[in-house]
């Protein structure tokens, strides 16, 4: 456990290193923008160095979106030309990046790196009633991926998710307030408000339920987790060890039972499971085939 906190509070750091702006008040656009952070952070937020990867896929929904290109109809051919290749560049980049971690280590990123998780992880820590999310609220991940981070984005070319992200509500448009770059910001209105409106609620949520943001509407875990049972890296439980005595389950910060799916979709990979398990049947490392989940593995 203290392993995984010093990483997420480096991941932390490392996507959110640019405090010269506490005394310049200008924000990043040098070229570190054009990368993708391997995690869910807020790529408008005063300290980011880089990009946020649903903004850059948002981003390349949006320049390929029918709104754009109409408006684009009466531009010289070649411009045209030059447009759709960066397009396809930038979209084939998200994706490739997305996609290599993904078949690589799952969600592992998710649970070590990521500064969003890391904000959950310690919300729920608060004292206080927690409840359980029920087992369908998990394909809401699904639903931002497809509808508001991609289908919305193509339609409208605008980025939908970015202007309701909780995560840029935080990050970006609070502090940006608070202390406002030397660029003038729009007046605030009612959708400022709003966004501020579903940042609190996603907050109280993360102190009742576990990882609430993270297992019901994050894009990025959603994408993640379409890749992790295929991934590289694998979870394992030996099925002669284990006694199924739910212990995995009380520590797991997503809630679910390693011995039942040692690959599920919302494993992140935090390895609590392996820590807590009293007879050592839960195991994982990279293999180059699909072992038996049911036989006993070497630890990595």
């Amino acid at each position: 456990m203290r392993g995984r906190r010093w990483t997420q509070i480096a991941g932390t750091l490392a996507a959110n290193p640019w405090f010269v702006y506490f005394g310049s008040r200008t924000i990043y656009q040098g070229d570190a923008k054009g990368l993708c952070f391997p995690g869910f952070n807020c790529y408008a937020c005063p300290l980011a160095l880089f990009s946020c990867p649903i903004g850059a896929l948002q981003h390349s929904m949006a320049i390929v979106s029918p709104q754009r290109s109409a408006s684009a109809a009466g531009a010289l051919s070649q411009a045209a030309r030059q447009g759709a290749d960066f397009s396809l560049a930038a979209f084939l980049y998200v994706v490739g990046f997305i996609g290599l971690i993904g078949i690589a280590v799952g969600r592992l990123l998710c649970g070590w790196l990521c500064p969003f998780g890391f904000l959950q992880d310690l919300l729920y820590k608060i004292p206080g009633p927690k409840l359980r999310m029920p087992r369908w609220m998990r394909f809401g991940k699904y639903v931002s991926l497809a509808v508001l981070a991609m289908l919305i984005p193509y339609l409208t070319g605008v980025h939908w998710f970015s202007r309701l992200c909780p995560a840029g509500t935080l990050e970006g448009a609070i502090p940006l307030e608070l202390l406002p770059p030397d660029a003038p910001l729009p007046e605030i209105g009612w959708f400022f408000w709003l966004k501020v409106g579903i940042l609190v609620f996603f907050l109280a949520w993360m102190i009742l339920t576990k990882r609430a943001f993270c297992r019901a509407a994050c894009p990025l875990g959603a994408a993640w987790a379409l890749l992790a049972p295929i991934s590289f890296y694998r979870m394992y439980v030996d099925g002669e060890k284990c006694t199924s005595c739910g212990r995995c389950r009380e520590v797991c910060p997503v809630d679910i039972e390693i011995f039942e799916e040692p690959n599920s979709p919302e494993c992140i990979r935090c390895f609590d499971c392996k820590k807590e398990c009293p007879t050592g049947a839960v195991t994982s490392g990279f293999r180059a085939g699909k072992a038996p989940e049911t036989e006993a593995t070497s630890t990595q």
